[in-house]
């Protein structure tokens, strides 16, 4: 069951976009699952606002297209070349390609199984028994800098404090895509999992456990208190906010409870899955 909220924040304009596939469609989401993403326009280019609204727009149009023999894994990747391709289409009308973009979060839920693809840093996180896990990785400079540090190129504090450690090596509207973060093999969820995405609106406001606590009501209460709590800081520079909940309830299809994820490469998440896959 889905839940949604979003907020303009302190901001002069709403960057940020979301979308739902249609989740009472019995004729998709045997086959299709149930999709969910979010998008956030970056403000530091230009048409961020269009970007994202143009990005989730056809990344929807594209999965819904899915027929019924292509897996989720193939479905969710043309889903998103189609969504950097609009981007990148309208980019070039206005002149301005690669400087007109959005991150982008899309996470598909199928058969007790969560994939997704990322690029950017829009979130996506797992909370299970009141534990919270971020499956994303980053496309920060920042990466670069830490490879940089560690071959000994810069000092660790060169790469700490670069004033663009912050700045995005990969986003939707660059072509290629320099980088892009994927959940291809498919999580298992238990029910009573949580699932989020959102804008850093939300999670670069609120602590862990206090977006734990919100996650603790049902998803449409828990994504209107994610914003709520966002904007009760009173954060003079708060931005745009999003959050989009989905639940696995008692009531879904039997849970798998065993099976590794793909991501062994990242040691936090493989950590994070370990204490709820085998303990």
């Amino acid at each position: 069951m889905p839940g949604n909220s979003s907020h303009i924040g302190l901001r002069r304009y709403q960057q940020d976009a979301f979308g739902l596939s249609d989740f009472a469609d019995t004729t998709f989401t045997p086959h299709g699952g149930y999709l969910a993403v979010v998008a956030d326009g970056i403000g530091g280019l230009l048409h961020g606002r269009e970007a994202a609204q143009l990005a989730v727009s056809a990344f929807l149009q594209q999965y819904a297209a899915k027929p019924a023999e292509q897996s989720i894994s193939q479905a969710l990747d043309e889903a998103l070349s189609a969504a950097n391709q609009a981007v990148c289409r309208v980019a070039e009308q206005k002149h301005c390609l690669a400087w007109m973009g959005t991150t982008l979060v899309a996470a598909a839920v199928w058969n007790n199984r969560l994939y997704w693809r990322s690029v950017g840093d829009s979130h996506l996180y797992l909370c299970r028994d009141r534990r919270l896990g971020l499956l994303t990785i980053d496309h920060h400079f920042a990466r670069t800098l830490q490879k940089q540090a560690d071959a000994g190129i810069i000092s660790q504090r060169e790469a700490e404090f670069h004033p663009e450690r912050y700045s995005l090596e990969s986003f939707l509207g660059l072509e290629p895509l320099p980088l892009v973060d994927t959940g291809s093999t498919g999580l298992p969820l238990l029910p009573g999992d949580c699932v989020l995405l959102c804008t850093d609106g939300i999670d670069g406001v609120l602590t862990s456990d206090e977006i734990i606590a919100c996650l603790g009501a049902e998803p449409m209460r828990a994504a209107q208190a994610l914003c709520d709590a966002a904007l009760a800081k009173g954060n003079p520079n708060q931005d745009n906010l999003t959050a989009v909940v989905l639940g696995l309830t008692d009531a879904s299809q039997p849970a798998v409870r065993s099976g590794v994820t793909e991501r062994a490469r990242i040691t936090r998440a493989v950590q994070f899955f370990r204490q709820f896959v085998r303990g």
